[in-house]
């Protein structure tokens, strides 16, 4: 037991270690959900060398800290991470918060334990560990559950709309985060104490050394792996083809005023695999899909709120005549692309008209 904690212990300063690089190597949601997962374990690692050893009865001050709190954040941020990887989230929203009400309610209900002092809280959690402990660990199992249901249902509904790359990419993630779920499942029935985690934190500090030592000192191995399974699926002259294609679709054919427009459904006009499509608005176009659309709509939404014969159509009308399908959606593309709202828009050339006149 004893060397199992030393080596998860120098596998959680890895962790660390490689959560920052990761967080300072891009400026955007992607890097710094992936840092935060990567650090979040190796926090959690400490937690479990610090409570299976004596240094909790020596140091209590920390007994029952931090443990669910961070074991509530995974399922969380590693969905954020796949939708801003999967569906193009660049930024946080106000409703992101659902995901921290779990750890509220852990505050709110054994909270009271938390602020016992140090050594009165190590016996009280010793002696109420069946009746209270325990209900959160279920909780806490229950919880990535369901989070690693939510996770999976993401990417199986993205599977047709993303190169394949990084559908391999969230694959890989999901199923290691299945696997962890379902060991600490087992273990919170089975387990007869706090020491029997080893197993799955061993689990968690065998992969992160496994990726850092690929990372580090065997670095052309990590660049065949990539050649051979993420690298590009089409030559240059395919995706030149495909944007052609894209480009006379939206140009020509005005295929962005369709308001259930999506990957699948222009790949079938096309004539071309959906995750080929999606593969070449990344790497040739340079521009994910929703964003393509949506410009092609509000520069289409431009012409009409000029056009002297739409005066009297309300700005809701303008978005379904331009193929969006509600006026927030609407307001939103408008507002992203021309930095004004559309009444705005409206109302300045408007009035830039009658000047003229």
């Amino acid at each position: 037991m004893e060397w199992i904690r030393y080596f998860i212990f120098l596998e959680a300063l890895l962790a660390m270690f490689l959560a920052g690089g990761l967080f300072f190597k891009e400026a955007n949601l992607k890097s710094r959900t992936i840092s935060l997962l990567m650090a979040m374990f190796g926090v959690h690692m400490l937690i479990f060398v610090y409570g299976s050893s004596e240094l909790a009865n020596i140091y209590p001050v920390f007994e029952g800290w931090f443990y669910f709190e961070i074991g509530f954040l995974f399922g969380p941020v590693l969905f954020i991470h796949l939708q801003s990887f999967l569906l193009d989230k660049r930024k946080l929203k106000w409703c992101d918060l659902i995901h921290l009400l779990p750890i509220v309610a852990y505050w709110l209900f054994y909270g009271d334990v938390l602020f016992i002092p140090s050594e009165e809280r190590l016996a009280y959690i010793h002696a109420n560990f069946l009746t209270r402990t325990m209900t959160w660990n279920y909780t806490l199992a229950i919880q990535m559950c369901a989070y690693g249901l939510a996770n999976l249902v993401l990417v199986v509904k993205s599977r047709h709309s993303i190169a394949k790359r990084k559908y391999i990419y969230a694959v890989v993630l999901v199923l290691f985060y299945l696997i962890a779920t379902a060991v600490i499942t087992w273990l919170t029935w089975f387990a007869d104490g706090w020491r029997d985690f080893a197993i799955y934190y061993l689990l968690i500090s065998l992969l992160i050394f496994a990726v850092g030592y690929v990372v580090y000192f065997d670095p052309q191995f990590y660049k065949a792996l990539r050649k051979k399974y993420f690298s590009s699926s089409l030559d240059e002259s395919t995706m030149t083809e495909i944007s052609e294609k894209i480009e006379k679709a939206f140009n020509q054919d005005m295929i962005f005023l369709r308001n259930s427009l999506n990957i699948r459904m222009l790949g079938r006009e096309l004539e071309e695999k959906p995750y080929h499509v999606s593969q070449t608005f990344s790497e040739k176009i340079q521009i994910n899909f929703n964003d393509y659309v949506n410009k092609h709509r509000v520069i289409y939404a431009k012409g009409l709120l000029k056009d002297p014969n739409y005066q009297q159509f309300k700005i809701e009308a303008i978005a379904q005549e331009s193929g969006f399908n509600n006026k927030v959606t609407f307001y939103k593309a408008f507002t992203k692309f021309m930095k004004v709202t559309p009444s705005r828009y409206r109302k300045d050339h408007l009035v830039n008209r009658n000047n003229r006149q």
